[in-house]
């Protein structure tokens, strides 16, 4: 079967984030330069070509390299044609994968992966994922169009049985064709006078759950300490109750009706609302531009390449979730803060010489809770064992329900402590971290940035774990900012999600990008109200809705705009947020107007482009959906 399609040529920056390779390849040092990569083109089918745009499944959902993704699914055998034109620098960048039934058949025939530029084999693969094991993941590859420089060039993606008469060993797949350009920069060295910025940043850490936000007994000493040091912002605010709308907001920038990665469940099969849009210029690559090292390393499997939040990281690191059982009683655990910092570690030691902006997203408070056995409460007597051992799971239908499922109060404040000792488990990471920048002469040229993408509620109005309600059990997180030229104090004026990118950009000495909305938090601040929502959520009675709030010092309005019914909310005289003021109150006509008013203003998200086929499973792993 052939076909031919003319690209179109579109330009927009994009750091290379597939560079993990060659960042870590022999002694993990990194190049003099920097290199970042220029989307020239997408290879990608017209709806006149007979082929399919659907899911691929490789090997094991929840594993990095093998999870689905979506992809140009081929006959085989096949050949799709592109003309090009291929700018100096030019690089073809894409994957190649097999879906097989999951079982082993050494009779079956290999698919034979083959690309042509101009008639010239450039790349040849045999894939089968029955006959070897290795062969249940995606290659991801790079091959160089160097010979090919200004010049329109026909690349053919050719796909086809290695032996016509035996049976096919799966369903043959390319995704994320692209042509890049190869850019490069210098490497920014470090100093006291221009600074790293290492964010760290807490899956489900609720602000009240620290000592520095006045937690007693504090599970967070090292924590404490740092903010002792450093600017404590009192009322930061996150964007949305989950992971992925609130970090889409942290790395670009933008509220969540602008990025529009939602992970709307009702969305999910189409890929729509589940991956960073590539038009979105991101924290990481705002960075790379100017010549510092980017690298991240998340222990949260929504944080990864299969999302595009790797997008501007030259290097990233995902951290796989360990999955042991039969199924049905499944064992879940993250990879540790230690297993992170170390990770970070392994690639700072080789190149603490260069500036860097680093992520790193651990997973210590997130649901199950198991924190180590020195930490471990014992439990007390009549709770029910799987409670006893800090996992919901198996009840997950019946949390994710209208009713929700309330449990007894010694179940929750069990289930609370055991979320205690996941922060002191973290926090002692983090302590080990600081020493070992101490070590490599580092602590004196790096600021860091602790926060968190969401909280976590205890049944403080009906309901566990988050994503559904917009109270401050889940919405109040913490912020902490600490190191050379901050100087210690506490603020009280409201911080949000979206203020992270015009911060930490300031901290680089990076001009701040005209379009963003957030603030530099470490300038003038001007009082502003904080927006957050979900798409997800439910009011107090249980009804599933679409939420969004709003925050002011004192008032916080929750509005659910489907149903036209809303709730306010007096922080200052209520923090627990108890007694519904919207009937009685004056200003709760205005305050809704403002709402309004601020969600209009928002500029819409960018069509998305691509999903990550298997969110519906990484979000079952993470509790969000059944």
């Amino acid at each position: 079967m052939r076909w031919r399609q003319g690209a179109a040529v579109t330009f927009a920056l994009a750091a290379g984030a597939a560079a993990l390779a060659l960042a870590w390849a022999g002694s993990g040092r990194l190049p003099r330069q920097l290199h970042i990569e220029e989307l020239v083109a997408e290879l990608s089918p017209t709806p006149d070509m007979p082929v399919s745009l659907g899911k691929l499944h490789p090997g094991h959902e929840l594993r990095a390299d093998a999870g689905m993704r979506e992809a140009i699914i081929t006959p085989s055998p096949s050949s799709l044609h592109y003309r090009v034109h291929v700018p100096p620098h030019a690089a073809l960048r894409f994957g190649v994968g097999v879906q097989g039934d999951g079982r082993r058949d050494t009779e079956t025939a290999d698919v034979r992966f083959r690309v042509t530029a101009d008639g010239r084999e450039i790349f040849s693969r045999a894939v089968n994922p029955t006959a070897r094991r290795r062969d249940r993941s995606w290659f991801d590859e790079r091959v160089d169009l160097g010979a090919f420089a200004n010049r329109e060039v026909e690349i053919v993606l050719e796909a086809s049985s290695s032996d016509p008469g035996r049976r096919p060993c799966g369903a043959a797949g390319w995704s994320h064709v692209r042509v890049v350009r190869d850019t490069w920069r210098e490497r920014q060295a470090a100093s006291p006078a221009a600074p790293n910025v290492l964010v760290l940043l807490v899956d489900t850490l609720r602000a009240d759950g620290l000592g520095v936000y006045g937690a007693t007994p504090s599970a967070s000493p090292t924590l404490d300490r740092l903010a002792q040091e450093g600017l404590v912002f009192e009322n930061a605010i996150a964007q949305a109750p989950w992971t992925m709308p609130s970090v889409a907001s942290l790395l670009t920038g933008v509220p969540v009706r602008s990025h529009g990665v939602t992970g709307d469940p009702g969305a999910l099969d189409d890929g729509h609302a589940a991956y960073l849009p590539d038009r979105l210029r991101t924290l990481a690559e705002h960075a790379a531009a100017a010549g510092i090292s980017t690298v991240g390393i998340s222990a949260n499997p929504l944080v990864s390449r299969a999302t595009n939040y790797a997008q501007g990281f030259e290097t990233f690191q995902e951290l796989e979730l360990e999955v042991r059982g039969d199924g049905r009683a499944r064992e879940k655990n993250w990879a540790t803060a230690g297993e992170v910092n170390e990770a970070f570690l392994r690639w700072l030691r080789p190149n603490r010489r260069y500036r860097f902006l680093a992520y790193l997203h651990y997973m210590e408070p997130h649901h199950p809770y198991t924190p180590p056995a020195r930490y471990r409460p014992p439990p007390p007597a009549g709770i029910r064992p799987r409670v006893a051992g800090g996992h919901l799971d198996q009840w997950l239908h019946e949390l994710l329900s209208a009713q929700g499922m309330p449990l007894p109060e010694p179940e929750v404040r069990y289930l609370r402590r055991l979320y205690d000792a996941e922060i002191r488990s973290w926090d002692d990471a983090l302590g080990v971290l600081l020493d070992r920048l101490d070590e490599l002469g580092l602590r004196k040229s790096t600021v860091v940035v602790v926060t968190a993408d969401h909280g976590e509620e205890f049944q403080e109005h009906g309901r566990l774990m988050h994503g559904a309600h917009l109270y401050e059990e889940t919405l109040h997180v913490p912020l902490v900012i600490a190191g050379p030229g901050i100087t210690a104090g506490r603020v009280r004026e409201l911080a949000q999600g979206i203020d992270l990118f015009p911060t930490v950009s300031a901290l680089l000495h990076l001009s701040r990008p005209p379009d963003l909305p957030g603030q530099n938090l470490l300038g003038a601040r001007e009082p502003r109200a904080v927006v957050s929502e979900t798409l997800n959520g439910r009011l107090r009675d249980g009804t599933g809705t679409p939420l969004v709030s709003l925050r002011t010092p004192t008032w916080k309005l929750i509005h659910a705009p489907a149903l036209g019914r809303s709730e306010l909310y007096d922080l200052e005289h209520d923090p627990a947020e108890r007694a519904d003021r919207f009937a009685t109150t004056p200003e709760a006509a205005a305050l809704l107007q403002q709402l309004v008013a601020l969600e209009a203003e928002a500029p819409p998200s960018p069509p998305a482009t691509e999903g990550d086929g298997d969110l519906r499973a990484k979000l079952r792993a993470l509790g969000y959906v059944e």
